[in-house]
């Protein structure tokens, strides 16, 4: 990892070449093209560290973002390596604004550079002292705040929904608002919020008093900032007290304690809308009514408790896969508010994901592409990424349509084994496969899930009763990609992110007897595919082989990027036995597990809590974490780095049994989930205090240090009581690692069956694979070694994937 995300340049010469293949632009309206003698270094992505600088030399480096991914025309600027008793000039363009520029604390200075024209910009610092006067140039390429950077030209068509959320009428066509501040406060009552008319106006009686991590006790009164970032809804919260500091003192975040707590999105949608926001998402206390599939665990995650102790708790609707199930976006949106958060509230400390599911995905997707957007990572109910995902819904709708049609008896118990479940989740109260076709196969139906988009404008096939409309808007999860797939050049649809072809369905039950030979070759000979449209045909599918080459190098598949570099506490509820959320399967945080392991040589840096858990328990664990971990010098393992930071408590537990942590249900006492749970008040005291006759010496909760195996596997409590099932593609071979997406395939081999078929019965499966059957015991087809760092497909121009560099830029000789 450390060669990886610590590659520089082959030779100086080519520095300004590479620096073109990120968009860069070699001359700037005002200054002429030449460096001036600059040269650049890349800057570590964690830390922003440089390799140490020569004798009398300084540099230049953007800390709020990198140089190629400057937003909405200002920047936090730094020069580094400055006397005492040096003098600079700062020039944007050629005009100067060193009045931005002062000297932070150790020395360097820093100051916010405005007014940047969208495109190429030139940046210079001349330093004059005892050195000699030396000069650094360095080009940021500023873009919309509405985006796109990275991930390509915007999704058309994109609905606005600002009037929706209470927001007005958007003022352009990228569905901005003119920023908003509101102050709400927190009512001892019922712990809800409510907003103040007059903020400056003393407080009413019911406010909370809550206490910062520093000790001061304060009202409980949060400002919040809602404002449109990558054409997003974003939502900041921090306390304020708004009536001590008085209407004519400017707000500056005196309470925040520089953690920021990022609460992701849920689910999986297609797009085409901006999607909805609730001022809750970063108060808490969402209403146990309004829970569904896009806020099925947020209520489990702390963020009022996050908000009471000082934290920046934030939220963006472009950052929710519930809106747009797209990686690129949800990492760039990212990226812009955590630019955003340090150009307006001041440097970030700490910035922590949370929440579960498609939040999970978000998060492991950032640790793994985008190294130091997150210092931490708290997934519940986990997936690894959308194109493995993607697999087993597929797999499970083509299994549910085959078993629904086949003249065989598929008992419960044989389709569990195919399916890689046991009887407890096969059954028809239970089927976790039957929940995956009843949640998401209808994002293989171009027909369904486009939400605001009109009725008129959407596709309709060729077997739509209300005729065809083949140009029409396609409502599907490869359309919300089709930067990354790219399209069919003879349909010009979106590419496919599916394959089928060479698996062996049910190859694991044939070979452990559950299944006979016949059965597995009629699974096998009838299972098929879908087609472009998202209907069950008797052909198999193939994805296409540069789409599958593109997902690898921008991570799409996780595991071969820096994933091992981010602290992950991950949480992780038994959610198999629950009708209505059991597709977040035990196996899911293994498989990420796994990856750690095959990339890495190791799972330390991911902490596994299994049983009840919530995020308001990791947190703490968390944070303690993050304060012991020293990021090395340039260049150094920050592998290593984390796995020595690592504190016991983040080793992996069980638990079982637990209040958890304090929750966001106004006067709730049961939790979504089936999990009983008590509020615990912030100005009441535990448990006993509030029920007097309550036995404190009945046992809360059990936790119990556990190691985990890398499929599951254990001798722990959680290890044995809650087992830990397959997918499909794993009982036909797929190694606990999941991430062969296109399999290569090799000769069908009778030694592979064990003796279960008989010579005849092997030629039929040679029949039913006329191509070969898939090796995964070999990498993936297109598989790539080491996947793209802070991936880029370009922003409104559609660009070859490539990869952006925090480049500084260093003074030459004096003169």
């Amino acid at each position: 990892m450390k060669a990886l995300t610590r590659r520089t340049a082959l030779c100086a010469a080519l520095l300004w070449a590479l620096a073109g293949c990120t968009g860069r632009s070699g001359s700037v309206d005002g200054e002429g093209g030449s460096s001036g003698g600059t040269n650049l270094v890349e800057a570590d992505y964690h830390t922003r560290a440089t390799p140490p600088l020569e004798p009398g030399q300084f540099e230049m480096i953007t800390l709020s973002t990198l140089p190629d991914a400057v937003t909405d025309g200002d920047v936090l600027l730094g020069l580094r390596g400055l006397a005492a008793g040096d003098t600079f000039k700062v020039t944007r363009n050629g005009a100067d604004v060193s009045a931005a520029f002062a000297r932070a604390e150790g020395g360097e200075v820093r100051g916010l550079v405005t007014g940047l024209k969208k495109g190429a910009n030139r940046l210079a610092a001349t330093v004059s002292g005892e050195a000699g006067v030396r000069r650094a140039e360095l080009t940021v390429i500023n873009h919309p705040i509405t985006g796109p950077v990275l991930s390509g030209p915007h999704q058309k068509p994109f609905i606005c929904r600002t009037e929706d959320n209470g927001l007005g009428a958007p003022i352009d066509a990228n569905c901005s608002i003119v920023t908003q501040y509101k102050w709400f406060y927190r009512s001892v009552t019922n712990q809800g919020f409510s907003e103040l008319a007059d903020p400056y106006a003393p407080y009413p009686g019911d406010v909370i008093m809550t206490e910062t991590k520093d000790g001061r006790a304060v009202p409980f009164v949060v400002r919040m900032e809602t404002s449109t970032i990558n054409r997003g809804i974003a939502r900041l919260a921090v306390l304020d007290d708004p009536h001590a500091r008085g209407p004519e003192a400017p707000f500056e975040a005196a309470l925040w304690d520089g953690h920021v707590y990022y609460v992701f999105g849920e689910s999986c949608g297609v797009g085409y809308q901006q999607g909805r926001s609730d001022p809750n998402l970063v108060l808490g206390a969402l209403a146990l009514t309004e829970i569904s599939a896009d806020n099925l665990l947020i209520n489990l995650v702390g963020i009022a408790d996050r908000l009471g102790k000082g934290d920046l708790v934030i939220h963006n609707t472009l950052s929710a896969f519930g809106n747009h199930c797209n990686p690129l976006i949800s990492a760039e949106t990212a990226m812009l508010m955590k630019e955003h958060i340090t150009e307006k509230y001041g440097p970030v400390r700490f910035m922590i994901g949370t929440n579960g599911s498609g939040a999970a995905l978000q998060q492991y997707n950032l640790a793994n592409n985008l190294p130091g957007v997150l210092s931490g990572a708290m997934p519940t109910a986990t997936f690894a990424d959308i194109l493995t995902t993607a697999m087993t819904v597929a797999d499970c709708g083509l299994l549910q349509h085959y078993y629904e049609n086949s003249s065989l008896d598929w008992s419960v118990g044989k389709q569990a084994a195919v399916n890689g479940h046991n009887l407890l989740v096969g059954n028809p109260l239970n089927a976790i496969c039957q929940s995956w076709v009843d949640a998401f196969l209808d994002l293989l139906n171009p027909e369904t899930g486009c939400g605001p988009v009109p009725e008129e404008d959407r596709y309709r096939g060729p077997d739509n009763p209300n005729g065809p409309n083949l140009k029409g808007v396609r409502c599907t999860v490869q359309d919300a990609n089709v930067n990354i797939f790219g399209r069919d050049p003879e349909t010009g649809y979106a590419n496919r992110p599916l394959d089928n072809t060479g698996v062996q369905y049910g190859l694991g039950a044939l070979l452990a007897g559950t299944i006979s030979a016949e059965e597995f070759l009629d699974v096998n000979r009838n299972i098929g595919g879908f087609n472009i449209d998202g209907k069950p045909v008797a052909q198999r599918m193939r994805m296409n082989e540069r789409m599958a080459k593109v997902a690898y190098q921008v991570g799409g598949v996780i595991g071969r990027g820096a994933l091992a570099e981010t602290p992950v506490l991950d949480h992780a509820p038994y959610l198999d036995l629950i009708p209505v959320a059991n597709i977040h399967e035990a196996v899911r945080p293994f498989i990420v597990r796994s990856r750690l392991q095959k990339q890495t040589g190791q799972v330390t840096t991911q902490g596994l809590w299994r049983g009840v858990v919530t995020q308001a328990d990791g947190y703490p664990v968390m944070e303690q974490w993050l304060e012991a971990l020293q990021r090395p010098e340039y260049g150094g393992d920050h592998m290593a780095a984390v796995i020595a930071a690592k504190p016991a408590a983040a080793a992996d537990r069980c638990v079982f049994g637990t209040i958890g942590g304090r929750l966001e249900l106004p006067d709730a006492i049961l939790l979504p989930l089936g999990l009983a749970q008590l509020p615990l008040l912030p100005q009441l005291g535990p448990l006993h205090d509030l029920i007097p006759e309550f036995d404190v010496n009945v046992p809360l909760r059990v936790d119990l240090p556990e190691f985990y195996n890398n499929d599951g596997s254990g001798l722990g409590v959680c290890s044995l009581a809650l087992p830990v099932t397959r997918t499909p593609r794993m009982v036909a071979g797929m190694p606990m690692t999941d991430d062969i997406i296109r399999c290569q395939l090799r000769p069908v081999d009778p030694a592979d069956y064990a003796g279960k078929l008989s010579e005849a019965q092997v030629a039929e499966v040679r029949a039913i694979f006329p191509d070969g059957v898939c090796d995964f015991t070999k990498p993936a087809a297109e598989d790539v070694e080491h996947s793209l760092l802070y991936p880029s497909l370009g922003g409104e121009r559609l660009e070859a994937p490539h990869s952006l560099k925090w480049w500084a830029a260093r003074s030459g000789k004096a003169q």
